[in-house]
């Protein structure tokens, strides 16, 4: 596995549903808090996802930004506040492929710098919900999803040891479950074809999503706030009012100069 595992607690998983499904139809923005730690039996360092910060900040459908300053440093803030270290960042999407976008690889490289934080991608409106961690690096990290560990409460321990999955992502399918000593039940991408459908690959995904948003940004330019039209109107009547002004003008000096 590589450096650096990442364990999820099953409250956190519950937190970044409960927080995307509250306004499905917008991008929201939430950040990851937890610690570093490292195993002292076999040397094995991993992240332990174990908190959320929620941002008010919506992301706008047109816009390059996903993560405003004044929101992650208010994560910042939020972590420090908790003695928590800020591990990476999440935020809802209307699809997700095979792995992250350019447009939150870019945004994960500029604000989460270091190879071992993570980002998540949620997309509670697809057709079939869909989810991923990734992160920062080489050996292909940058361009597809991240197996993790969930971390399960007790109430998650069946009778017969066995542990029950919060995750609802059908791009993710479980591993059998450890043994009931380890408290943890493992997910991993699913990468072949089975039972569970798979989301659409990566380049089509993007591909119908920037059509998507080409037909949208083509609409909004034909649909104006009232304060638009307004200040539309505002400036004909200016420029109307201009060449009346210029043309009696140009009648004047003529009729002066005969």
């Amino acid at each position: 596995m590589a450096e650096h595992a990442v364990f999820v607690s099953q409250g956190t998983l519950r937190e970044v549903s409960r927080h995307v499904w509250s306004q499905p139809d917008q991008e929201l923005l939430g950040f990851l808090l937890g610690e570093r730690r490292e195993s002292p039996e076999t040397g094995m360092r991993y992240l332990l996802i174990s908190a959320t910060s929620r941002s008010s900040y919506v992301v706008p459908e047109d816009s390059d930004e996903v993560i405003a300053e004044v929101a992650w440093h208010s994560g910042h803030l939020e972590a420090r506040r908790r003695r928590l270290q800020l591990l990476g960042w999440y935020h809802s999407a209307s699809f997700v492929g095979t792995g992250p976008t350019l447009r939150d690889a870019h945004a994960h490289a500029a604000h989460f710098p270091d190879p071992w934080q993570v980002g998540l991608i949620v997309a509670p409106r697809a057709d079939r919900v869909a989810g991923g961690f990734f992160r920062s690096g080489d050996r292909g990290e940058s361009e597809r999803f991240l197996p993790f560990f969930e971390v399960v409460d007790d109430a998650a321990i069946l009778p017969d040891g066995q542990k029950r999955t919060v995750v609802p992502w059908t791009n993710y399918v479980p591993d059998a479950p450890p043994a009931r000593s380890t408290q943890v039940a493992v997910a991993r991408p699913k990468l072949g074809q089975g039972t569970i459908p798979l989301i659409m690959p990566q380049p089509r995904a993007e591909e119908k999503a920037r059509g998507i948003l080409a037909k949208r940004r083509a609409a909004n330019r034909y649909r104006m706030s009232a304060r638009q039209r307004k200040a539309r109107r505002r400036r004909m009547l200016s420029t109307v009012a201009m060449f009346v002004v210029m043309a009696a003008a140009a009648a004047w000096a003529f009729l002066n100069l005969r």
